[in-house]
């Protein structure tokens, strides 16, 4: 299906003034459409292999469309009909079978199961030289799935058929003039799910009517274009190239730029020589600064001095502030005296205050009672604790007299401990032969008066410690003096230091950016001397890459107009298939739903040919005003509208004939009737070839009992049986008719009398519930008056048939030809009524033993009324 769709876009292309370049791909495309059928747009995976196939192919493809169809659709068939099917080892048929085709009619039947669909399968591959289930399910080699799996062969079903002269014809395979005779049930399966579908999807479901849903995926996996990602449209050694000339132009713009940058390195160098020293160049500065392998720089002779010149620590002594700790001290010690000879003076009465402080230490304890004699308070002359608390009032001034005493002992003892340590200092820093080494206080002592008049006592006849002491600090504090001096000078050499290694730091930067630049400057030199030499080979790799590229450039936009060609091509597909088909949709539809009220039959339907369309149609009682058919419709209308589409374009086509693979199955049951009506008896198909399978025994036999008995004997009528074995198809060629008077005649003819008369009991009452009852209610006045003998009861087929004949003999009656309707009847009815034979008639019998014979002549003259009734009726 794919390729046969495909064929006919060439040949739309073939001629309309379409570049070759495009014709180019398509070429392409058609040689090799089966790898390309199994890859879709996932990962890119067609877009690479068309990219693969026209890049090895492109000199060689042609460009002329050379592929045609063998035949076209308006050409006329050159078979009416087809009469023989030979056809195994095929699918399910292990061995050749012989099928004979030769009616208007042929029905299949069969239970799912039983071989049905290889038939049908053989059908499709001899008229259409494929099988659209093996495209779908992706088949390369079609014959891999229609070999028959016993036997691991395959041959290709013999089509014969008859023309117009009625000579035989051998059939061979043309899918453009016959694939619209197939008529499937899954395709109006699909085409009844369109309610579900976005209204794109709706537009591509006419193409699923037709089978044309591989095709359209088929399209839908090409993308729109090729791009980078999968094609090279700039050159990949062009651009290497490009790129190595983008760096060689920053080699060319630094032989213009560094030289600028060099002339204001000089001037920056000069400026920072200038600020060192006025009248000094950049290179005595750095010379004298950083020195050479000779001499040391300023900066390495400045270190080395500061890391060699350690700084000795200071005592922080000095004379004065020797001298101004010994008078204090003399001064303290002076007003300890003073302050101790006024406590001995004031000692009695430090007594008494102890005393009164007692006392009052012991209020708590005896507060009602004298602490001494234990008289009670109210007894005694004085209270004790009120005069021992006045008195200790009046003797106050003696407890700051204590507390000045021992602030002057605390002090004194700190201002010993300091001459203690300023003595230590000077032993620790004059060591040798240090005459204050025995005023040293041992570890463990602190320093007492004793200690500090010792200080003052000559030492052999010579000099006091105290008078070594302040020698030793004049000295320390001369020492001081000159350290003060050493930590200046140092300070201001590391501050020179810090500036020098300033200038030496500006000078790195200087200099580094001086030889980046030289360096740059050397090879932007060489880059350009050596490019063209080192590069030969890509520049002319790159001449050689410019016929690849440009080759890929006409690809991708051939390929793009390609694929806007067949999309537009697939877009365009359910206009060409349903043009002109409305009128003749609208009449078959109605024929479907003729027992729809009239107000529920259709004025005119519009099918969605274009993008976002929608299905719509218009009924007969407002014909102007078109309605969305799937808000409207239900699902069993929407398939007969899938269906009347189907077999309008097949009456369009003149389609030769009309093969059915189970599709009215797909239709429920209220219409099934009006559908074997439209195909059987209305003037759609009189001249077409019908071959109907199903699986549904009932269907058939109310196909076969609508027919005419002769047309039923014309009919070929086949069964597919429940297979013996698993390796082959059983087939009955021969399979009893199903036609109820075909059936009783030639039961009669047999012998069989009661199997006659059991099938004349199911004629007369299908001839009178459906045939005899519609012609009295299409002439006259079809509303009957039946007893029924209880509710359950069925209707009396004798009793029935009286009323039809009464409605029938009125003077009212319309027909001209009724009198053709009422003399079967009469002979029916001028039967009696009580005879065995009308009693079977009209309830049937059970199995009985001893039952009186039937009468051959009466069952002889029910069959031939029947006969002549249905004949009347047409």
């Amino acid at each position: 299906m794919v390729r046969a769709e495909y064929l006919r876009f060439l040949q739309k292309i073939k001629d309309d003034g379409v570049p070759a370049e495009e014709r180019k791909i398509a070429n392409l495309v058609l040689e090799h459409l089966t790898e390309l059928l199994t890859l879709s747009t996932a990962q890119g995976q067609r877009a690479k292999k068309m990219v693969l196939l026209a890049q090895e192919n492109w000199k060689t493809i042609s460009a002329e469309i050379q592929h045609a169809l063998e035949q076209t659709a308006e050409q006329a068939a050159p078979a009416t009909r087809l009469i023989h099917l030979s056809v195994g080892p095929f699918c399910g048929f292990a061995k050749q079978e012989l099928f004979d085709l030769n009616s208007r009619l042929v029905l299949i039947y069969g239970p799912n199961g039983t071989g049905k669909s290889s038939f049908c399968e053989a059908l499709e591959y001899g008229l259409l030289g494929s099988v659209a289930e093996a495209e779908s399910k992706r088949f390369r080699n079609q014959r891999d799935y229609l070999k028959n799996l016993h036997t691991n062969t395959f041959k290709a079903p013999v089509l014969t058929g008859v023309d117009s002269q009625g000579q035989d014809v051998p059939i061979t395979a043309d899918e453009a003039l016959y694939r619209f005779c197939f008529v499937e049930k899954n395709r109006i399966d699909s085409f009844s799910r369109i309610a579900a579908q976005t209204p794109a999807r709706q537009t591509e479901l006419i193409s699923t009517l037709f089978g044309l849903e591989a095709f359209t995926k088929f399209v839908r996996n090409f993308t729109q274009e090729i791009d980078e990602r999968y094609i090279d449209l700039k050159g990949k050694k062009n651009e290497e190239l490009n790129q190595k000339r983008q760096a060689l132009a920053g080699s060319q713009q630094q032989l213009q730029t560094i030289p600028d940058e060099l002339k204001k390195l000089a001037e920056e160098e000069n400026k920072l020589a200038s600020r060192y020293r006025e009248s000094i160049t950049f290179a005595q500065m750095v010379s004298e600064l950083n020195g050479d392998d000779e001499n040391p720089g300023l900066i390495e002779k400045l270190d080395t001095e500061l890391q060699q010149q350690l700084v000795a620590t200071k005592s922080n002594i000095t004379l004065v502030g020797l001298q101004s700790l010994k008078e204090s001290t003399e001064a303290d010690l002076t007003e300890l005296n003073t302050q101790k000879q006024a406590l001995t003076v004031a000692s009695q009465q430090v007594s008494f205050k102890q005393l009164y402080e007692a006392v009052t230490q012991v209020k708590t304890s005896s507060p009602e009672h004298c602490p001494a004699c234990k008289t009670p308070l109210t007894l005694v002359a004085v209270n004790p604790y009120t005069h021992a608390g006045e008195e200790l009032e009046k003797l106050r001034h003696l407890g700051v007299l204590q507390e000045d005493v021992d602030k002057l002992h605390e002090k004194i003892r700190l201002s010993l401990t300091e001459i203690a340590i300023i003595i230590n200092t000077c032993c620790a820093r004059v060591t040798q032969d240090n005459p204050l080494s025995t005023s040293l206080i041992p570890s463990g002592k602190a320093a007492d008066n004793e200690w500090w008049c010792s200080l003052h006592q000559q030492i052999e006849n010579g000099p006091t410690p105290w008078q070594h002491l302040e020698a030793q600090a004049r000295q320390l504090e001369e020492a001081d003096k000159t350290i003060d001096l050493l930590a200046r000078q140092q300070t201001e050499k590391q501050e020179e230091l810090k500036r020098l290694r300033g200038f030496a730091e500006e000078i790195v930067k200087l200099k580094t950016r001086r030889e980046t630049a030289d360096e740059a400057l050397a090879k932007a030199k060489e880059a350009i001397e050596k490019f063209d030499t080192e590069n030969a080979q890509l520049i002319a790799d790159v001449e050689d890459e410019k016929a690849v590229v440009t080759q890929n450039l006409v690809i991708v936009k051939a390929y793009a107009g390609f694929v806007v060609r067949l999309n537009n091509y697939k877009n365009s597909l359910p206009a060409k298939l349903v043009a002109d088909l409305g009128e003749t949709v609208v009449e078959l539809y109605n024929a479907f739903n003729r027992t729809d009220a009239q107000h529920e039959q259709l004025a005119a339907v519009r099918l969605p040919l274009g993008q976002n369309q929608r299905l719509e149609i218009s009924f007969k009682n407002e014909s102007e005003n078109f309605v969305d058919a799937l808000h409207i419709l239900s699902e069993g209308h929407i398939r007969c509208i899938g269906l009347a589409i189907l077999t309008a374009k097949n009456i369009k086509e003149n389609c030769p004939l009309l093969v059915f693979d189970d599709p009215v199955n797909a239709i429920d049951d209220d219409h099934r009737e009006s559908i074997r009506r439209a195909l059987f008896e209305d003037h759609f198909f009189e001249s077409t070839q019908i071959i109907l399978a199903c699986h549904g025994e009932e269907f058939l036999k109310d196909i076969q009992n609508l027919l005419s008995p002769e047309r039923a004997r014309q009919s070929k009528v086949i069964s597919f049986l429940p297979k013996i074995n698993k390796s082959h198809i059983h087939v009955d060629f021969h399979c009893a008719p199903r036609n109820y008077i075909v059936a009783s005649r030639s039961h009669l003819e047999k012998g069989e009398i009661r199997d006659s008369l059991d099938k004349s009991r199911k004629a007369l009452e299908s001839l009178a519930k459906v045939k005899v009852w519609r012609y009295v209610n299409k002439h006259g006045d079809g509303n009957l008056s039946i007893k029924l003998r209880s509710i359950t009861a069925p209707i009396e087929l004798r009793n029935l048939t009286e009323q039809l004949k009464t409605k029938i003999s009125e003077a009212g009656f319309s027909d001209r030809n009724k009198e053709n309707v009422l003399r079967p009847l009469e002979t029916l009815l001028g039967i009696n009524g009580n005879s065995r034979e009308w009693r079977y008639l009209n309830k049937g019998t059970h199995e009985e033993t001893d039952r009186a014979e039937f009468d051959r002549h009466t069952v002889s003259e029910i069959v031939a009324a029947l006969e002549q009734l249905d004949a009347a009726l047409g």
